[in-house]
């Protein structure tokens, strides 16, 4: 076994401890376990969104469906695309499995409706020799209506269970190794800032400053980059760029006046995140930024004391919103911080809905918005939950906060 874990090292930039992914499984079985749960299946199909395929299996999601099937007293079964049999199922390769993973492969394709029950037959397969009572399924958002009917269809008599919940409970809280891997995201973020500040100015492109900072990433190890620019007036900050959309959006060259928001969510070697939003002003900062810009801070700052061990989520919101409010910027409509992980955006989310409080080791996001009449700030860094409150992943990395003058 470790001849085998050895050469998967030799093969990966990263690979996650055997110990570390046997905790995971542990941890889950007990909860199974206790719940009369007898298997899981989780679905990935987009690498940034979900996480939980490669939480269990240390595979990176890739852009066709791939299917984990994780038992209660047996190994794991992966289903994913490639030739079917009687040819060897290649994806994912041989030396990416740990002792005792199977796999499947079938050539479906998602948009091809004839084909939406074969890897779900497969699954079913693998499921029904277990005689099953009930079977859960993790991150029903991440799993396509075609597999969960046809599973649904072939397990008659089976008791189907969102059983997502079960696996957040361990998902949510990191382990040392899990929190050294977004240190090491931070250091590359902490990098990509540094090339961001040499490259916006003015007479270049969106898509030339975002390509800069693509390549420095992935010249570091990073595995996915996502990078967003918005630009223009401090009140007006409608054109944006994101690499992962295309080259389909603004033309215009960044110029002497503009203030640039910078987004960089992107991972290194284990698939782990870090989320960095900045501010830049071409020429001096307009006086309308700065007052956004440190009420932004504030319920940051805010956010992040009442971020304890806990307390719930819906909690340091509410906290955050009452101070937006009192100096005439509206509460939040959207998300305004959330946990992170092998997921750009897992549990816990701030909402009034979150159910489960704060523990320590949850690792956050924090990047609540402060809308004035005259401009628009928001800063997004990753913090670690402590039982003082959210402190920052990397300090270094946080306290270079202010508005950076460029150009």
């Amino acid at each position: 076994m470790i001849e085998k874990f050895l050469s998967l090292s030799d093969a990966r930039k990263y690979s996650i401890s055997q110990h570390e992914l046997e905790r995971r499984w542990k941890a889950v079985r007990e909860r199974m376990a206790a719940r009369g749960i007898d298997c899981l299946v989780a679905q990935g199909q987009q690498r940034y969104v979900s996480g939980y395929f490669r939480w269990f299996s240390d595979i990176a999601e890739a852009n066709y469906p791939i299917t984990a099937i994780f038992p209660l007293q047996e190994e794991l079964t992966i289903i994913g695309h490639g030739p079917g049999a009687p040819a060897h199922p290649g994806n994912p390769p041989d030396w990416a499995l740990r002792a005792g993973m199977k796999k499947i492969n079938m050539p479906a394709f998602p948009n091809v409706w004839w084909q939406d029950a074969w890897d779900a037959e497969r699954a079913v397969e693998v499921i029904g020799r277990l005689k099953p009572r009930t079977v859960g399924f993790v991150g029903m958002g991440n799993i396509s209506a075609a597999f969960y009917e046809n599973v649904k269809k072939g397990l008659q008599g089976v008791t189907l269970v969102n059983a997502s919940d079960l696996v957040d409970e361990v998902r949510m809280v990191k382990s040392e190794e899990e929190l050294t891997l977004m240190r090491d995201a931070a250091y590359m973020h902490e990098m990509s800032y540094a090339v961001a500040k040499k490259a916006v100015r003015p007479g270049r492109t969106v898509t030339e400053v975002i390509l800069e900072i693509r390549q420095a990433q992935m010249a570091a190890g990073s595995e996915e980059q996502q990078i967003a620019i918005m630009f223009g007036r401090p009140d007006s900050l409608h054109n944006m760029q994101q690499h992962s959309w295309g080259n389909v959006y603004w033309r215009r060259k960044l110029k002497e006046g503009d203030v640039v928001n910078l987004l960089v969510e992107s991972s290194m070697p284990g698939g782990y995140w870090y989320d960095l939003r900045r501010f830049f002003s071409i020429g001096p900062v307009p006086s309308e930024l700065q007052e956004a810009h440190a009420i932004a801070l504030e319920a940051r700052r805010l956010m992040a004391a009442h971020s304890k061990p806990g307390v719930m989520p819906g909690i340091a919101l509410e906290t955050s919103n009452r101070f937006l409010v009192e100096k005439g910027c509206p509460a939040e409509a959207r998300i305004a911080a959330h946990g992170q992980g092998l997921g750009l955006v897992e549990r816990p989310v701030y909402h009034t809905s979150e159910p489960s409080p704060f523990a320590v080791d949850m690792v956050v996001c924090l990047h609540p918005t402060a809308k004035t009449k005259h401009a628009m700030a928001c800063l997004a860094d990753t913090y670690v939950i402590a039982e003082s409150g959210a402190v920052p992943l990397y300090k270094e990395l946080f306290e270079d906060s202010e508005i950076a003058v460029v150009g």
